[in-house]
């Protein structure tokens, strides 16, 4: 039985570590305020830097020349320089992924399926190559497939027939009699693992009405070039392209129309796959269709918002907006002040009809276009940087019927610099620290072809963003947690979280003079909230660009492995 003494000497022991562990919190406390300290001195030393009129003159002259190299590239206006600096840039890309694919247990993971689903190949006799097509087809490492032959092409490759392994010629049929089939033209040839990877994507939903995958061109050494990386499922991108190639396995007898069945399944919003791995091989590379349909003519009501400082700039982005708008504008116009009353941007106002918002304090761009919200009546609102210059008609009719449809919550614009390069054609999130503009300073992408058509994306920049009035209020609006940076982000990915979608619209020229009046800022507690709410979302892929890419805002192909995305370090 323990003494007095021994619970003392206990008691004594126990107080000690108390006294220890209080201490080490202290500390630690201590240390995450000092860590606090530090990183908003180092967010003050990062806005003075770029406040200072030196470095933002050399932005200026970087993003100048950045846009100038590009368009040198080819002379073409939309030309650039080649994402692929060298033939064996893919090469090795290739080789990685083939490496890859062989170390994986395809016959473990397939045990484990609750079904393995039989696929019908339908070899299309329109040109030279139905053997090398055929042979693709022996080597698949998934089982349950039907080749569909015609009788004369059963004729013709009987040769290949008969030296195929045991029990393969019993597989061939001339009608197909699975549920989902895929087109292989002659000279085409799909992976190994092609209706593997297929077969996979049907165990997550069988109610898949198509699934798709990346392809590429390989010549007759067997030697593969030119990849066409795609972005997910995308209505929006299917409307002037058929973006999903020849890599389609298609449920059912669509065959013969395959752009008229993917816009049908759009419409009526079906669930569609993208594999993001390069299945197919084609024969030759054949140049994209592309066809551009016109949005109906809106005759909506527009509100736009802008925040500014200068009135001269402010001038020139209202004259191009009185030049090219075609429907009913309501103007409101939130004055950063400085100093001063703000006499001269408040005639500018004034002068094309508009309403003036004085506003002091610190740069807040959600705070500011909030509050000009609350005034807005108009239906449609779009918030708008005062130096984004519109060149064309039609923007706004084109704008304000993409958002009239229920299915889209916003819409945005691809921006270019003066000189004709990009500056913005979507957000990419896991790009950079967070999130970026895919492409900005190219002219174009061999590597993502998709560059400046309209397309479903993650994110648009805040600098053209168009959205409904009554969703816009329902959300709350921009988040205030998010001051400078990534309110737009986080509008829009709490538009796609409410089951809508998002996409960035082709509205001819628009010029972005970036960050002409708007002060810069990069803050770590930002950054830091939007990882806190957003870490999901951050730690994937991004669906709507193609982990083949680096997570850089310059289009090259990814060192990494696909799918690897570097903030799932740090969230």
């Amino acid at each position: 039985m323990p003494t007095d003494d021994d619970s003392l000497q206990r008691l004594a022991a126990l107080e000690k570590k108390v006294a220890r562990l209080e201490q080490e919190l202290t500390g630690a406390r201590l240390s995450a305020q000092r860590a606090a300290v530090q990183r908003a001195l180092m967010d003050e030393r990062l806005l003075a830097l770029e406040r200072n009129r030196l470095f933002r003159l050399w932005n200026k002259i970087y993003r100048a020349a950045a846009g100038l190299y590009s368009r040198i590239g080819t002379g073409d206006r939309y030309g650039g320089l080649s994402d692929l600096r060298t033939p064996g840039d893919y090469e090795r890309s290739v080789n990685r992924e083939q490496h890859d694919l062989e170390a994986e247990d395809h016959c473990g993971s397939m045990a484990r399926w609750r079904s393995q689903p039989l696929i019908s190949v339908l070899l299309k006799d329109d040109g030279a190559g139905s053997a090398d097509s055929l042979r693709s087809v022996f080597a698949q490492c998934y089982p349950h497939w039907e080749l569909c032959l015609s009788t004369q092409l059963k004729s013709t490759l009987r040769a290949e027939i008969e030296s195929a392994p045991e029990n393969t010629g019993k597989r061939i049929v001339e009608n197909p009699t699975a549920e989902y089939r895929l087109v292989l033209h002659a000279g085409d040839r799909l992976s190994p693992h092609a209706l593997y990877f297929y077969a996979q994507a049907l165990q997550q939903d069988d109610s898949l009405a198509m699934v798709y995958a990346d392809e590429d061109c390989i010549d007759t050494d067997g030697r593969r070039s030119s990849p066409m990386f795609k972005p997910g499922w995308s209505p929006e991108l299917l409307q002037s392209t058929m973006y999903l190639g020849r890599a389609v396995l298609y449920r059912g007898d669509h065959l013969n129309r395959p752009w008229d069945f993917a816009r049908q399944l759009a419409q009526q919003n079906l669930p569609v796959h993208h594999v993001p791995r390069v299945l197919y091989h084609r024969a030759a590379s054949t140049p994209l269709e592309i066809t551009f349909s016109y949005t109906a003519p809106s005759d909506g009501h527009l509100g736009i918002i802008i925040c500014s400082r200068q009135a001269r700039q402010l001038r020139e982005c209202l004259q191009a907006i009185r030049k090219t708008a075609a429907i009913s504008i309501d103007l409101i116009v939130v004055h950063h002040l400085d100093t001063g009353t703000g006499e001269e941007l408040r005639q500018c106002v004034e002068q094309f009809g508009g309403t003036w918002i004085p506003y002091r304090g610190a740069f807040d761009f959600a705070r500011m276009n909030n509050l000009a919200a609350a005034k807005a009546t108009a239906p449609f609102l779009l918030f708008l940087n005062d130096d984004v210059i519109v060149q064309q008609p039609g923007w706004d009719t084109a704008l304000t019927a993409t958002l009239a449809r229920a299915e889209i919550g916003i819409a945005g614009a691809i921006l270019q610099y003066p000189t004709g390069a990009i500056q913005h054609a979507g957000v990419v999130t896991g790009m950079g620290d967070a999130a970026g503009h895919c492409g900005r300073f190219q002219m174009s992408s061999e590597l993502w072809p998709w560059l400046r058509m309209t397309r479903d994306v993650t994110a648009v920049t805040g600098a053209m963003l168009g959205i409904r009035s009554d969703l816009f209020h329902r959300l709350g609006g921009f988040d205030e947690a998010f001051p400078v940076n990534y309110n737009d982000v986080d509008l829009c990915l709490r538009v796609r979280q409410a089951g809508l979608r998002v996409v960035c619209l082709n509205l001819g020229e628009v010029v972005h003079r970036e960050s002409q009046t708007r002060i810069g800022g990069t803050r770590h507690d930002e950054r830091e909230a939007l990882y806190k709410r957003w870490h999901d979302v951050l730690a994937r892929p991004d669906e709507f660009y193609s982990p083949h890419l680096a997570p850089t805002e310059r289009i090259a192909l990814n060192s990494e492995l696909p799918g690897r995305n570097p903030l799932q370090d740090l969230v």
